[in-house]
């Protein structure tokens, strides 16, 4: 093994593709290309892995680190971090759920059991969050394995099986779960970011549509975030969309069948030297649209028309996104909002520290 090499390596990339890098420069994309070769490419260096990935057209969703035994024994759960290039920091969720938790360890020692409690659950709801989008990736592979490799694999092929319910089981756990985040981010704004007069109405605000109604539409003056948030959480803003996935999602119908019948489809990306086949597992994109239809029952009026848009009939890809897409570029921006919330903290990060003051009994060290 070389010395440079840290760690062995699983690049989660798109449509469910995996890229391998074990303690070499030789790095093997996982599946078989269509014409049944196996691909690789090299990585001059350790720290070049992830560039040479975007070169070659496989962008970096997130990254598995085997670093000791137990990581491939069993014993251990592997190292996973999501991964942004075009963020401001690639490793922003992590570093995001680490700063939250030396938050509520600051926050503890300023004895402010508020933001002790808010900071840790933000960190720990950041991670799930991250842990949601691997389990989502991880239901894209199982879901291109099953196919890759059989007689009737064609492209664009629309198709359903056992896997396909999960991949849509695991978006819809992430939305729920990014949402979660997004109304703990919304209670330390509305606690420990913007002036509200009343104490007794700020301690209620635990959600981001109380945060809007009394908060954001009450400030007087400038404030970045404040203008930030109002842009997010209005009109076609990412964070009022995410919210009406959620919405759809808990008070209306499952996504896979809120509107149309959701299937997986095959695609191929374009590689040097071939075609590398993925999947994707498109999700509407007007879950608004699709509540308010329901609520009011104009989805029910005409059952032909119901039935047509059900089966698919006259519609197109420009009528969807990717799933997996979306939830990685969703929680990238949401990780970045935790990250610009967090300079607010009334209190200085601090990591927790281990000596005599907080360990009972001897500390012993051994090579097991």
């Amino acid at each position: 093994m070389s010395d440079e090499w840290k760690a062995l390596r699983v690049i989660h990339s798109k449509g469910g593709v995996r890229i391998v890098n074990e303690y070499d420069p030789t790095v093997k994309i996982i599946p078989r290309t269509l014409n049944e070769k196996t691909a690789t490419f090299e990585t001059p260096t350790y720290g070049a892995l992830f560039d040479r990935c975007e070169k070659v057209g496989l962008p970096v969703l997130g990254v598995e680190f085997f670093t000791y035994a137990g990581h491939f024994n069993g014993e251990d759960i592997p190292e996973w971090r999501t991964f942004y290039t075009s963020r401001n920091n690639v490793w922003g969720n992590e570093e995001g759920a680490q700063l939250w938790s030396n938050i509520g360890t600051g926050a503890y020692k300023e004895k402010n059991g508020r933001l002790w409690d808010v900071g840790s659950r933000i960190s720990h709801q950041l991670r799930v969050c991250s842990r949601r989008l691997k389990e989502l990736s991880d239901s894209y592979h199982s879901q291109l394995c099953s196919v890759v490799g059989k007689q009737d694999f064609a492209t664009n092929k629309r198709f359903m099986n056992g896997y396909t319910w999960l991949c849509y089981l695991s978006v819809q756990s992430f939305l729920m779960d990014i949402c979660i985040l997004r109304d703990y981010l919304a209670e330390y704004a509305a606690n420990f970011v913007f002036e509200v007069s009343n104490d007794s109405q700020k301690s209620s605000i635990t959600t981001l549509s109380g945060l809007r109604k009394y908060v954001l539409r009450n400030l007087n003056g400038e404030d970045a975030i404040a203008e930030e948030l109002n842009e997010i959480t209005e009109g076609d803003g990412w964070l009022k969309m995410l919210g009406a996935y959620r919405d759809l999602i808990v008070h209306s119908a499952p996504l896979v069948q809120a509107e149309r019948r959701l299937f997986a489809i095959i695609k191929t990306i374009e590689i040097p030297g071939g075609q590398l086949p993925c999947i994707s597992c498109p999700m509407p994109k007007n879950p608004q649209e699709i509540f308010v239809s329901r609520a009011n029952g104009s989805m029910f009026e005409n059952f032909e028309e119901q039935f047509n848009r059900y089966t698919g009939i006259g519609e197109g890809e420009a009528d969807y996104i990717d799933g997996l897409e979306y939830c990685h570029k969703a929680l990238g921006m949401i990780s970045d909002l935790a990250n610009k919330l967090a300079l607010r903290s009334p209190v200085k990060p601090q990591m927790m520290v281990f000596d005599s003051t907080n360990i009972i009994g001897e500390v012993k060290v051994s090579r097991a």
